[in-house]
């Protein structure tokens, strides 16, 4: 079972696993999603409690013929946190905030993927490549966000993308073949052992 179906079942099911699935596979690129739309740790933070909080009472809304889970969840994290950003706590705090109080650490976009080094990968990519998958893999950026945000056009996004996932993929089949050959290696010399 892949981890969303996982993640969705035992919500679905109201078993509290559920969330801590989700929490160890996902907070650290949601937090960065809320960071990005808020500037601020705490209010950040805020967006990740109430968004988990309306994905556990609305996973029944949840179609997965239409989206992703981590998609569905996403859009959920951005309009919490644009929700967030209109309430006037928050707009008063933007206005008395000093130029020092700027500066925050968003080391906490960063993916923990399944036995896979996700960040090593796309660092050894040319940059321009590894540029864009990390913005829109690991940080949660649209594409047209993207776009918008660094004038990079959507047909130069789309193409680097294409050919920063074909490049990945030749990555991983090499390492692939590497393992299956040191393991096929392995088994042979234990096999040569036991005669």
């Amino acid at each position: 079972m892949k981890i969303d179906e996982e993640i969705y079942s035992k919500i679905s099911a109201r078993n509290e696993a559920g969330l801590s699935l989700l929490y160890s596979n996902y907070s650290d690129s949601l937090y960065g999603i809320a960071f990005r739309v808020l500037n601020r740790q705490s209010f950040a933070e805020d967006a990740i409690q109430q968004s988990f909080l309306k994905i556990w009472n609305n996973i029944d809304k949840y179609d997965p013929d239409k989206s992703t889970l981590f998609t569905w969840m996403v859009r959920i994290v951005k309009n919490t946190s644009i929700d967030i950003r209109r309430l006037k706590s928050f707009q008063n705090e933007e206005k008395s905030e000093t130029l020092d109080v700027h500066v925050h650490t968003t080391e906490r976009t960063h993916l923990d993927t399944d036995g896979i080094d996700t960040k090593n990968m796309i660092d050894g990519l040319d940059e321009k490549y590894a540029f864009v998958l990390e913005h829109l893999y690991l940080k949660g950026y649209t594409q047209s966000e993207l776009s918008n945000e660094f004038d990079i056009p959507i047909g130069t996004i789309k193409t680097r993308v294409k050919k920063g996932i074909e490049i990945l993929r030749s990555k991983l089949d090499k390492e692939k073949k590497f393992f299956l050959g040191f393991f096929s290696l392995t088994l042979l010399i234990i096999i040569l052992l036991l005669l």
